[in-house]
């Protein structure tokens, strides 16, 4: 504790890094429903404010976290609850991540990579079990991803345009869930 206070306030400065808000992050892991023994998968970790939320709402779980920038994914190692980080680009993790129960996520959003990242998840989901995520609210996400959801029963759920002005963006989002 005292080796972290010395080290003072440490702001990181990621392109397409937009933390998710603690109340929004806490409703997500809400509507994830992360129960005892439950694979959980946070594969655009960041800051790890998704991982917290689950810190403080769930008990019993296996995170594993991916990060592509290093300096957070080294932060991410040193959060007890986290049984897994790799430092990685997640559109390039196959098989090596294996399924999950659970995938909660807050993926880039330029040039459609939510897109990608959602579908790309979708894939390690086990049958049967949940999805949530923030997407961008464009034609693209409408497009792709709404009918995905709808199809499987999800929720698919506009959010304030104010939900992400405190990270410094104003991007209309989604909040989705969805069952495998």
């Amino acid at each position: 504790m005292k080796k972290t206070a010395a080290q003072g306030v440490v702001i990181v400065a990621v392109p397409q890094l937009f933390p998710t808000p603690p109340e929004l992050a806490d409703r997500m892991v809400a509507l994830a429903d992360i129960r005892p023994g439950q694979q959980v998968l946070e594969p655009s970790a960041g800051t790890g404010r998704i991982i917290d939320a689950i810190r403080r709402n769930a008990h019993g779980y296996a995170i594993t976290a991916v990060e592509l920038n290093c300096n957070m994914a080294h932060r991410l190692r040193t959060i007890d609850c986290v049984d897994d980080t790799r430092q990685a680009d997640f559109l390039e993790c196959n098989g090596d991540l294996g399924t999950f129960d659970r995938i909660v996520m807050n993926p880039p959003f330029s040039n459609a990579d939510d897109i990608k990242h959602i579908m790309h998840a979708l894939k390690m989901l086990k049958p049967g079990d949940r999805l949530v995520a923030i997407c961008a609210n464009g034609p693209r996400q409408n497009d792709k991803l709404r009918p995905i959801v709808e199809a499987r029963g999800g929720i698919w759920e506009e959010l304030p345009s104010d939900t992400f002005i405190s990270t410094g963006t104003s991007v209309r989002t989604v909040l989705l869930m969805l069952d495998a």
